[in-house]
């Protein structure tokens, strides 16, 4: 059975299940979701983890029925999972401390007339609109000597304390936004108060788009547009070409963990989690400002594996062997 007459059955199997791993890495890498706790990239057991997270979810048996009703074929049901997977991912992020953080700044910022919001971006009204210079340790020593105040919280014991109070907030963006000498993500200012504050271990990245609230819905439950079509796998073709071989390979078989894809790769286990982590990385900015991200991602994703599968074997290896 294909994935919708899976879910018309109403017992999920082996279709959807390959159509939601393929889509949870598709749109976390697309959209530079961090992967989940425990795990450094979104590898195979990063996914895994995810798909089993998702179909647990108290929310999903919801889902799944609209996913079923609202699909009329097999393009429609993977453009409106794409969405869904991405509300759901947002939702994770919406529960870590990192993710409560990203909220903490865009509403302590969004009352501040000293700030704006370009793009998506935060920067002082009056000074550099285009984007800063992201390097993590720039900017965590631009904040490591600040003050932080973090407010009592005696009211109300069923409500969580501020990790700092909006003095100290608007004080830290504000050392962050001048370091960067421009505007920064709120992914960005997240991440380097949340080193400063030692939330954990503040992921690398986090979508600010997803936590504001900001991503779309989960695309139209028609049949897909050729033109759309076509344009998406040309784009596809595109980051496709910037791959090298490793990269396209650690693409083509996202099931495989970092150290069964070592000898495919012909590099250790460590140069093999770099080599997928680069890949990953090169996907994600090829598609930052496509707002067909996902989509684009997952035909990537088919077209790493397809020319994997046809690739003559004898001249990869002879490739790599000189890479």
């Amino acid at each position: 059975m294909t994935a919708l007459e899976e879910l018309r059955a109403g017992a999920v199997g082996d279709a959807f299940a390959g159509d939601l791993r393929r889509t949870i890495r598709a749109v976390a890498v697309s959209r530079n979701f961090p992967p989940p706790e425990g795990f450094r990239a979104w590898d195979a057991d990063a996914v895994g983890s995810t798909v089993a997270e998702f179909m647990s979810d108290a929310q999903t048996p919801r889902r799944l029925t609209d996913l079923a009703l609202h699909c009329v074929d097999e393009a429609g049901l993977r453009a409106r999972l794409q969405g869904c997977v991405r509300n759901f991912l947002a939702d994770l992020g919406r529960r870590t401390p990192i993710g409560k953080l990203v909220i903490r700044i865009n509403d302590v910022m969004s009352g501040e007339a000293a700030f704006v919001r370009v793009d998506g971006r935060w920067g002082r009204k009056g000074g550099a609109a285009e984007p800063g210079r992201d390097d993590p340790d720039l900017l965590a020593r631009s904040i490591s000597a600040m003050t932080v105040v973090v407010p009592a919280w005696g009211h109300d014991a069923r409500r969580e304390a501020p990790v700092a109070d909006r003095q100290s907030v608007v004080a830290m963006c504000g050392a962050l936004v001048d370091a960067a000498g421009g505007s920064l993500a709120p992914r960005v200012l997240a991440r380097a108060i949340g080193h400063r504050l030692g939330l954990g271990q503040a992921p690398l990245s986090l979508d600010a788009d997803g936590l504001d609230g900001g991503a779309g819905g989960g695309g139209g439950a028609g049949g897909a547009d050729i033109a759309s079509e076509a344009v998406r796998y040309l784009r596809a073709t595109e980051v496709l070409a910037e791959l090298n071989v490793r990269e396209r390979l650690a693409l083509a078989y996202p099931e495989l963990t970092v150290r069964d894809l070592a000898p495919v790769l012909g590099v250790s286990a460590s140069q093999s989690h770099l080599v997928r982590r680069r890949a990953a990385e090169i996907v994600r900015t090829e598609l930052m400002d496509d707002d067909d991200a996902e989509g684009v991602a997952l035909v990537v994703l088919d077209l790493a594996r397809s020319w994997a599968e046809t690739v003559d074997k004898d001249a990869t290896s002879a490739v790599l062997v000189g890479q």
